[in-house]
């Protein structure tokens, strides 16, 4: 996907319109945030006041209840012995059922319900009836169920007493929190449209006495700070989204019951939120306001450096496009026009100063028959003679800014890629490339890193690459020179001893068993002085043919001097075949060598050394080999002697 590429003037609009943005967020923000929470005081100490007023009406209608029956109570006490039918009519005129309670309840001292008919109920375990006897005081009740019928509902209770303060029973008023009373009226009342309210007994456990959902009625209560069972969490931006509800809780005196309002957050703050809607709507469209003047202004005032701009990009490929600049004013980026236009007249009489000096280097370079190159530091090419044409048959226009692999080719590339990384890394590199591809060729490739003016970096390589195959040939040819015996074109000793090192570090590495075989020529002296140095040359030679036909293909046969000769045998597989070779030698040459029309009659004793591994040096193996040899030589000549005896089984 291709980037945006926005230009200098929308951008600094862009960030104008962000910082003003960011600004004025913060205003309204700051604003939105004081006013929730003076919206939330407001409302709070109003809701207080409504709450405070509902909790004081309903002690007084709890305190007139209280009243009425400590009132009844005393002219009961000596009319408890009466039948349950007078007594009941007899409370029906004192108490209006159900102008104050639901029904009443008159018990003895022993706890026993009178003034009903039925099954006999006892309340003496009850602690509402033990706390009003010990105390003699009127007693509430948490929400309880009644024995007699099951409801559930709340008992205000007064002691029936003497004179002479004996306890002598209990009269209570019934309010049944399933039918109407001023208890189950306070649930019926909302607080706006969907505020409510709760009443939470008091004590250790308190209890819902009324709440607006009937399952949680009679259900425990937190003791402290109880919220109606609603969450009272605030959210994480709560002046912008409200979610906290306003809980107003206030304590009645009359039963130490607390009454609890909860308004819904949605409802309370719901003019806050009409206001921070059309507020925010405003913000934006003056935001967008403010952007449109802002870009218009930088329009207006970046417009000299737009053209600046324009020129800029047209110098990449005209450099002549700063003579279109027009006037400048005297301000920053006049100076700034006037500077790129005196920079960009030196660089064009610069370039055509550069342009000459490589015309005058081509010309030059390219009647050399070497590769002669530059490469930038992503090995492409900069610049390239004729040659390289003449190589590839890539146009040396084309050529330039192609990559090393691309040129050479992947093999070639992977072949001199760690020479070029040694360059590139700041270290002059010299390496040889052979190719057999049909011929044999070899070319040299010189590589000196370019370092930068600070000399803190290599900014490129110089390359030069040469044909050196004819003197590579020299070279092989005058190295084969050096290891050859020059009469008999066989090893010479100091060949010898190299491949003899590394035979011995193979077998060390394998395990596998090889042989050195010492010789030397018996009566070679006699012919040699009888016959002369020619015969004694020609007998030399026809020895080494003899010896080399003896022998495998991949055997070292080499002349150590004089009439003394050497074989390395490698992975013999036993013993037995390096003495099946030692016989088939001496057996050759026990026949007569037929030297120019001469007769030659030698022998050969071989000294067979026998190695498999064994950490040792080669001269102590050579030595071993030469003792072997001369024991064959003192047992008789024409023989051989192998060792050492540990390895004859092998």
């Amino acid at each position: 996907m291709p980037q945006v590429s926005l230009s200098l003037k929308t951008r600094l609009a862009l960030i104008t319109t962000a910082l003003a943005a960011v600004l004025g967020t913060g205003i309204v923000l700051a604003s939105l945030y004081y006013a929730h929470d003076d919206l939330r005081a407001a409302l709070q100490d109003q809701q207080d006041s409504i709450v405070k007023l509902a909790a004081d009406q309903l002690d007084t209608a709890m305190e007139d209840r209280i009243t009425l029956l400590s009132h009844v109570a005393p002219q009961l006490a000596g009319e408890l012995s009466r039948p349950a039918a007078e007594l009941r009519l007899l409370l029906e005129r004192r108490i209006p059922v159900p102008g104050t309670f639901n029904a009443f309840m008159l018990a003895d001292a022993q706890g026993r319900v009178l003034a009903q008919d039925g099954v006999p109920v006892n309340i003496a375990d009850r602690d509402y009836f033990r706390e009003a006897a010990r105390t003699l005081e009127p007693v509430i009740t948490p929400p309880i169920r009644a024995r007699i019928s099951g409801a559930t509902g709340v008992l205000v209770a007064a002691p029936i007493v003497s004179k002479e303060g004996e306890f002598l029973g209990l009269l209570g008023g019934w309010l049944d929190l399933s039918s109407a009373n001023f208890l189950v009226e306070i649930t019926h009342n909302r607080l706006g449209t969907t505020g409510f309210y709760c009443l939470v007994s008091g004590g250790r456990m308190p209890v819902y006495v009324r709440h607006p959902d009937p399952a949680r009625a009679t259900r425990p209560a937190r003791a402290l700070g109880d919220t109606c069972g609603v969450d009272d969490n605030s959210s994480r931006v709560e002046f912008l989204s409200p979610a906290r509800p306003l809980i107003s809780r206030y304590l009645m005196e009359s039963t130490g019951w607390e009454l609890v309002a909860v308004l819904p957050a949605q409802e309370a703050f719901a003019p806050l939120h009409a206001m921070q809607v059309r507020f925010l709507a405003l913000a934006l469209l003056s935001l967008a306001v403010v952007a449109l003047l802002i870009w218009l202004t930088l329009r207006h005032l970046l417009a000299p450096l737009t053209q600046l701009h324009q020129v800029v990009s047209d110098s990449a490929h005209d450099l002549a496009a700063y003579e279109k600049l027009p006037a400048q004013q005297r301000d920053e980026i006049g100076d700034l026009a006037r500077a790129f236009g005196q920079l960009m007249h030196d660089v064009r009489e610069r370039r055509e100063q550069l342009d000459l000096s490589e015309r005058q280097l081509r010309a030059v370079t390219d009647t050399l028959p070497a590769l002669l190159a530059f490469i930038g530091p992503d090995e492409r090419y900069v610049f390239n003679n004729l040659a390289y044409e003449r190589t590839f048959g890539i146009t040396v226009k084309a050529l330039r800014g192609m990559t090393v692999r691309e040129v050479i080719g992947d093999a070639r590339y992977a072949r001199s890629r760690p020479f070029l990384q040694k360059a590139l890394a700041g270290t002059a590199v010299t390496f040889e490339t052979e190719e057999c591809d049909p011929e044999y060729h070899c070319v040299e490739t010189s590589l000196r890193p370019e370092w930068s003016a600070d000399g803190s970096h290599v900014v490129g390589v110089h390359v030069h690459v040469q044909d050196v195959t004819q003197r590579k040939l020299e070279t092989l040819r005058l190295s084969r020179i050096s290891r050859l015996d020059h009469l008999t074109q066989l090893l010479n000793r100091s060949a010898f001893e190299a491949l003899l090192q590394a035979a011995m570090g193979r077998s060390r590495e394998d395990g596998r068993l090889m042989a050195l075989l010492y010789l030397d020529m018996d009566r070679f002296k006699a012919v040699n002085d009888f016959h002369g140095h020619i015969t004694g040359d020609l007998l030399l030679q026809a020895f080494g043919r003899r010896l080399q036909r003896c022998v495998r293909e991949r055997d070292t046969v080499a002349r150590l001097g004089g009439d003394e000769f050497a074989v390395v045998l490698e992975d013999i597989g036993g013993a037995a075949n390096a003495q099946r070779i030692a016989q088939a030698i001496v057996h050759s040459v026990s026949r007569r060598f037929f030297i120019d029309g001469v007769f030659a009659d030698v022998d050969v004793s071989i000294g067979v050394a026998l190695y498999k591994g064994t950490p040792m040096p080669d001269q102590d193996l050579m030595r071993q080999a030469d003792a072997l040899l001369y024991r064959a030589k003192a047992a008789g000549r024409g023989r051989f002697e192998m060792g050492p005896p540990e390895l004859l089984d092998s």
